[in-house]
């Protein structure tokens, strides 16, 4: 199979061109360093990947992370892919590598795509047991109207949406400065709910990175001056990603949330993305789920992690890593 290595500018200029999701962007490549490293390859003339490979502490072995960077169109496709892949991990003296799979939300909408699954283990692939990013999110198809995604939407949404008006709640886009703002709704939020979030200096390399390409938008909210929630959008030539953000408890009170998370909706339809995901819903976050099917859309499930083991030695070492670090510090 043919596998060529990339440079920076024909990465950057494929991306352009083709739908790659944020984390296989040149950006992220930015992010995830010095503690990845990132291989950017294409294979068959056509498929361009990042496999991000880190060290396994105390063995000597690395392994490889592909995070959603492969949209399987057909059995063909899976069979060049996957062919590659294992060529790429055995060429590399990989460990073991981990897949993510993207999704084309075009044909989720449309038709019924590929079994995935049924294909890779054909490959000796396996579910990894583990997941690294949302399986489960809500898609809004952004080529309906305002007035269709309007009425989408349940009606108290839409009440909630005309009501943080009234409370004062008004949506502006950030600039550089209001970074501290973000992390420091970031961190309201990390005390007031318990969610498990990046450091701080994680969201300030995110903001840095995509910015010198383009590839973000941030949108802050505010209460008579004061910053009550903020989110930070990630693009993809077709796509916006809600992945970062959210309201301190002062802006979900005055239900701040409703209006970013709509002002973002009509943003990216007006800068012409074809679909807005609203980056995870997972049933055991009940309240979150409902918020965010409330605003309509299409509930898709993203395949499982797959992985693909050379040296099962090292996949072991992985797995028991992972286990005994919640804070994912080895991945």
């Amino acid at each position: 199979m043919d596998i060529k290595k990339l440079e920076e500018e024909k990465y950057i200029n494929l991306s352009k061109e083709i739908n790659i999701h944020p984390l296989q962007s040149f950006a992220w490549g930015g992010v995830k360093c010095p503690d990845w490293s990132v291989d950017r390859i294409l294979i068959n003339e056509k498929v361009p990947l990042s496999v991000f490979i880190k060290q396994i502490p105390f063995i000597g072995l690395k392994f490889g992370y592909i995070p959603r960077g492969i949209v399987f169109n057909d059995d063909r496709n899976v069979s060049e892919i996957v062919e590659s892949l294992v060529s790429f991990v055995k060429e590399k003296k990989l460990s073991h590598l981990l897949i993510d799979p993207a999704i084309d939300f075009e044909k989720c909408f449309k038709e019924r795509g590929v079994n995935i699954e049924e294909a890779l283990k054909k490959y000796n692939f396996k579910v990894s047991g583990r997941q690294e990013q949302p399986i489960r999110t809500v898609v809004l198809d952004l080529s309906k109207s305002e007035d269709e995604l309007l009425s989408d939407m349940r009606s108290k949404h839409r009440q909630y949406i005309r009501k943080s008006k009234r409370n004062g709640v008004i949506i502006e886009t950030a600039n550089d400065e209001n970074i501290d703002d973000f992390i420091r709704i970031i961190d309201a939020i990390k005390k007031e709910r318990g969610y498990l979030m990046h450091e701080c200096g994680y969201y300030r390399k995110i903001w840095k990175n995509f910015r010198q390409e383009d590839g973000t938008h941030m949108f802050i909210a505010r209460v008579e001056g004061e910053i009550v929630g903020a989110y930070m959008l990630l693009f993809s030539k077709d796509n916006t990603y809600e992945m970062f953000g959210g309201c301190n408890r002062e802006g979900r009170n005055l239900l701040a949330n409703y209006a970013l998370k709509w002002e973002s909706i009509k943003y990216s339809k007006r800068i012409g993305k074809k679909y807005y995901d609203q980056w995870g819903a997972e049933l055991v976050h009940k309240g979150l789920v409902q918020f965010k099917e409330g605003f309509g859309g299409k509930i898709i499930e993203y395949p499982r992690q797959y992985v693909y083991v050379r040296n099962e030695a090292g996949f072991t070492t992985y797995k028991l890593l992972r286990k005994v670090n919640n804070l994912r510090r080895y991945l």
